[in-house]
């Protein structure tokens, strides 16, 4: 917690208490929760952003694509209402950035699906894809619906435990929420981190040892957006509109020389941006410059293609994946619960 931060503890045991009271009426059964009929998985967090669940949400699907998974949104940062089926028309604007990446990424074999009431969603899909499995993306609060697993994502450097609740903290409800996960995974770890640190977590997650894992992420090739092809270029400018683009700028500046241009989360793209990065890249015009972004980022941006393509600058896309400890154990217990949740069709 910042220091700063210190004055607005009054604020933050407010919104905790209105938060555990909601969470503790729906324990009780005063607010009603609609258990989701067939295999559904919940990912979700308690802490604010970029805990790394648009990675595993990918990983998930892709683990049980043969199962005909759907996935379903919130939709964030749309500008449409209401009920919306991913098609070869959508764009980031209509079904969210981070819908439209898993659109994209699997070539628009897995049906995506956004609704700000989960409930409708589930509907829609239940009443399409009956015996798919649900993966619902960023809904832990959303207590509305009830998943059949709930995934739980903290990164190593902003654990639960050692965080306060919003605004004082960056914890979307008070720690006792970790209860209602049936599996946490630690995400952004240091590569090759040791048990002993591992067992720290373990003994502050109150969930079951062997239902605890922990990730990191993989960075893999850059790979050109709108027909650019890699060289070896003098200068790379990143730009982001992500939470927490840090560890992918260090991560570049191991090898490149790296400028950023950071952008809030979520942000949608305008001309004055791309504007603005092309400012950024004349000020490099004896040295080959490229544009990197995030495959979040990438969507939006699909939208100002021909203006990116007109300006020459080369952009390309920062390839990621999650590396998973214990990873055959992982998939062990999810391939249990669906196989389980399909014998009870319930």
């Amino acid at each position: 917690m910042y220091s700063w931060r210190i004055v607005l503890i009054p604020f933050s045991l407010l919104y905790g208490l209105i938060v555990g009271l909601r969470n503790w009426f729906y324990q009780l059964g005063v607010f009603h929760s609609q258990s989701i009929p067939g295999a559904s998985i919940c990912i979700g967090n308690i802490t604010v952003g970029g805990t790394g669940k648009s990675p595993l949400t990918a990983y998930i699907a892709h683990l049980f694509k043969e199962q005909n998974p759907v996935i379903l949104s919130r939709g964030y940062g749309r500008k449409t209402q209401g009920l919306h089926i991913a098609d070869p028309n959508s764009s980031a604007s209509d079904i969210g950035d981070e819908p439209m990446m898993y659109w994209t990424s699997f070539n628009h074999e897995i049906p995506v699906v956004v609704a700000e009431k989960r409930q409708t969603g589930v509907n829609w899909i239940r009443e399409h894809h009956e015996n798919s499995l649900i993966i619902l993306d960023d809904a832990f609060q959303h207590r509305a619906v009830k998943a059949g697993l709930n995934l739980l994502l903290m990164t190593y450097d902003r654990p639960v435990f050692k965080d306060f609740v919003f605004p004082a903290g960056n914890l979307r409800e008070p720690r006792a929420g970790m209860k209602r996960a049936d599996i946490a995974l630690v995400t952004k770890c240091p590569k090759d981190l040791p048990e002993n640190k591992k067992t720290l977590f373990r003994k502050k997650i109150p969930l079951k040892t062997e239902h605890i894992f922990f990730s990191e992420v993989i960075y893999g090739e850059l790979k050109g957006l709108f027909g650019a092809v890699w060289e070896n270029f003098d200068q790379l400018i990143l730009v982001t509109g992500i939470a927490q683009p840090e560890p992918l700028y260090r991560f570049l500046a191991e090898n490149h020389r790296v400028e950023s241009i950071n952008f809030p989360d979520h942000h949608s793209f305008t001309r004055e941006d791309i504007q603005q990065i092309q400012q950024k890249v004349a000020t490099f015009a004896h040295q080959r410059c490229a544009v990197v972004t995030t495959e979040k980022d990438a969507v939006r941006f699909a939208e100002w293609q021909e203006v990116i393509v007109e300006s020459q600058i080369p952009f390309f896309v920062q390839s990621i994946s999650l590396k998973i400890d214990r990873e055959e154990d992982f998939k062990a217990l999810l391939k249990n619960y669906v196989v389980r949740a399909n014998e009870r069709g319930c």
